[in-house]
């Protein structure tokens, strides 16, 4: 077996494997055999069938078995001997590979592209500043989430008119340059509340329409920000740039609403056996819920800005065509057209890098997550349960606790998904430390409506 590697550019090669029969001849005889010992053919003892129509019957699916495993093992043990890092997994030469012939070929060669990570340093350091977003909990805040459980507690009736307060329920449709409904353009079902429409000229649009009236209306006007834009039409928020057409809207069901009453019954809906009675107990409860739901949006915040800090402060290159390829050839989930990996690529060139940026981040500063670590997390969560259900420590035996709980974790470290889930958490943990003590962090404080509109705007 001959195995050379020549190179293709800076960061490609192409892996040349020649197998001879020497590489591959003494494990088809030896399968052969098996086969001639295993055979059962009417006619024949077992075990008696001769080894020329064992080997007329089965010899070419054996031989070509034989050399597929002998070339791919080659492959595998002389990448990991070359220990190289290598970007992706090697790809089939198409144009240097050529139809073996498993009657006259003897020898076979197979060429195999692959391309290598990049040599870069990670430099990450307090010159990078990124701003994190402390989002404000006002009494505001309060009011408006306190109201939207009131509505989605309330009494729906159906009404004639479009009112003020109204849920409007209908249908967008794509006109076409004569006002036209267009053939085969977006239509999608979808409903607005009046009272979150900002835009006025929009809101009077609507104001005093019936079911079934039809009006010509901008979804983007109607729309609080990009995402709800995108939902009223039914697709993606990255595709709204492209969308030019004028859209119209059909009134399908006006439904108003009573705000449920803030009493006993609404609070026992809400918060089910969690000991809620009056307005203000569950007002500090929203304001709990909400301060943990806003650290969490600030962090995924600063997570991306901090991400595309650094991506912007290391520049190199990648071997683009090869990974162009590699995303037509590989991708699992959906088949790429040509055009569709040159639209999306700069998207995935930036999650390569992103990657290979991450590996070694994670490497340099050991922020691996240790199977012990997840388990120490798991049982920590039933631990806590545990003191919040105020089961004081006189009532317990801790020997005993610490080894129900180690069963639990361990049961629950069965469950590859769980697994995964709680890793991605930690992981997650780990590297937001990171990079919070090793940038520049500048608290900003920010009202939530400023935030939405803060992560809704697109860079420039």
């Amino acid at each position: 077996m001959i195995i050379t590697k020549e190179s293709t550019g800076d960061l490609t090669a192409t892996i040349k494997i020649e197998l001879e029969p020497v590489d591959y001849q003494e494990q088809v005889d030896v399968q052969l055999k098996d086969y001639q010992r295993k055979a059962n053919l009417p006619g024949f003892r077992p075990g008696k069938v001769p080894y020329g129509m064992v080997k007329k019957m089965y010899g070419k699916a054996v031989l070509f078995d034989t050399v597929n495993k002998a070339y791919s093992d080659a492959l595998q043990n002389y990448l990991t001997e070359s220990k190289d890092e290598l970007l992706g997994s090697p790809l089939a030469n198409h144009e240097k590979n050529k139809a073996i012939d498993l009657d006259s070929q003897t020898n076979y060669s197979f060429y195999f592209d692959i391309a290598y990570a990049p040599d870069f340093k990670v430099d990450i350091n307090n010159s990078i500043e990124v701003n994190y977003y402390n989002i404000q909990i006002t009494d505001e805040t309060v009011d408006k989430y306190m109201d939207e459980v009131r509505r989605r507690y309330s009494n729906f009736e159906s009404v004639d008119l479009v009112e003020e307060n109204d849920m409007v329920s209908g249908t967008f449709e794509e006109l076409d340059e004569q006002g036209q409904v267009k053939e085969g353009g977006i239509k999608n079902d979808t409903f607005i509340y009046m009272e979150q429409v900002k835009d006025e000229k929009s809101k009077k649009k609507l104001l005093g329409l019936k079911v079934g009236d039809t009006v010509e209306a901008e979804p983007k006007k109607l729309a609080r920000n990009n995402l709800e834009e995108a939902y009223f039409l039914g697709i993606k928020k990255e595709q709204l740039p492209s969308i030019t057409s004028k859209f119209r809207f059909s009134i399908k069901l006006i439904n108003r609403s009573t705000l449920a009453e803030l009493n006993e019954e609404f609070f026992s809906k809400v918060y089910p056996d969690q000991n809620v009675t009056t307005v203000e107990e569950m007002r500090e409860r929203v304001r709990s819920e909400a301060s943990e739901g806003f650290l969490k949006e600030g962090e995924r915040k600063f997570m991306s800005d901090v991400t595309e800090s650094i991506l912007e402060k290391h520049a190199f290159e990648l071997p683009d065509e090869f990974l162009k390829r590699f995303m037509l050839e590989t991708e699992e989930d959906k088949k790429f057209t040509k055009e569709q990996v040159e639209s999306e690529y700069d998207q995935s060139k930036k999650i390569f890098k992103w990657q290979l940026i991450e590996n070694k981040i994670v490497k340099e500063n050991n922020l691996q997550v240790a199977r012990d670590e997840i388990k120490d997390f798991v049982k920590g969560y039933f631990i806590n349960a545990q003191v919040h259900n105020h089961e004081h420590e006189a009532d317990h035996d801790h020997e005993e606790d610490n080894k129900r709980f180690d069963q639990i974790a361990e049961t629950i470290m069965q469950n590859k998904d769980e697994v995964k889930r709680i890793h991605e958490k930690l992981f997650t943990d780990k590297l937001f430390d990171y990079f919070k003590s090793s940038v520049t962090v500048k608290e900003q404080n920010i009202s939530y409506d400023d935030f939405i509109k803060l992560i809704d705007t697109p860079k420039s």
